[in-house]
């Protein structure tokens, strides 16, 4: 993999952490998230419309990014579920686990193939992502965490959410090469913010415009944020498999522990040290080994 595909991945990986402290830290999680990704999709619109393009859309793959946007939405829903019931940095890690779905999907659909060690390198990043969850190192938290127990309901949405992203996730690989890379981003966030305002227009439609005028700041700051981390990681998607570029992008679960222990004052915990150095091992392993 070229260091450049690398560092598009890293960056992505930041700029995912980061709009979603902007998530946990919003009061009326549910219009804010609808609101950040109509501005994302207005900062997309700019961008298109500073880049140009002279391509024709390629109108049978819009069902599939129709299909991806869904998925994608469905998975901010759940992630922020999941963040009204505890801190980002315990909860962060498991709405990332979608690299434990991805490889069979990819598998199965797009035909790709990945090498022993990178398989390996995707289990030992998975297995660092549910040791920050834990609350303690014993069997019976492992089994606690995959019961019904209310002390992991947060979790249960955030694993949620990475089964949605997975899909999400093949179907944004399978058609993103056949459009200019702005003209798709454009259709993508369009087609969320969409999703967002249908979502919120049902539950809260009379609360829309007033928080808006009351945090459109964060919001627009946000909205910016998301554009960002979108792009960078769809520059990456383009030359990299989908079963290596997520698994690597797992290095935002780092990022989101830090930014919860240093923005959100939240308590470092052994669990999250340990696990963020097993991530970090996973993904120095799906790299070499791609």
């Amino acid at each position: 993999m070229k260091i450049e595909f690398l560092f598009y991945i890293v960056i992505s990986a930041f700029l995912h952490a980061l709009y979603n402290l902007y998530m946990r830290k919003s009061v009326g999680n549910r219009l804010f998230l609808s609101w950040m990704f109509i501005f994302s999709a207005i900062w997309g619109g700019i961008y298109l419309l500073i880049h140009g393009n002279k391509s024709p859309i390629p109108w049978e793959s819009i069902p599939f990014v129709f299909a991806a946007a869904i998925f994608y939405w469905i998975y901010q829903v759940l992630v922020s579920q999941s963040y009204q019931r505890g801190d980002i940095s315990r909860y962060y890690p498991l709405t990332v686990l979608s690299p434990m779905f991805i490889p069979i999907w990819a598998t199965l659909f797009l035909g790709e193939h990945i090498s022993i060690i990178s398989g390996l390198g995707i289990l030992v990043a998975i297995t660092g992502a549910l040791t920050v969850k834990l609350n303690a190192f014993n069997m019976k938290e492992v089994k606690k965490m995959f019961s019904f127990s209310s002390d992991y309901s947060g979790a249960r949405f955030a694993l949620g959410a990475s089964v949605m992203y997975s899909f999400g996730a093949v179907l944004d690989k399978a058609r993103i090469a056949s459009f200019p890379l702005p003209v798709y981003l454009v259709i993508l966030l369009f087609f969320m913010s969409i999703d967002g305002l249908i979502y919120s227009s049902f539950l809260e439609k009379e609360k829309l415009v007033p928080y808006f005028l009351q945090n459109w700041k964060p919001i627009i700051i946000s909205g910016f944020i998301v554009f960002l981390s979108f792009i960078t990681f769809r520059e990456a998607l383009r030359a990299v498999p989908v079963s290596l570029a997520v698994p690597i992008r797992q290095v935002a679960i780092i990022f989101a522990i830090l930014l919860g222990i240093f923005r959100l004052k939240e308590k470092v915990r052994l669990g999250s040290i340990i696990g963020s150095a097993i991530i970090i091992l996973g993904i120095l392993l799906v790299n070499a080994g791609s």
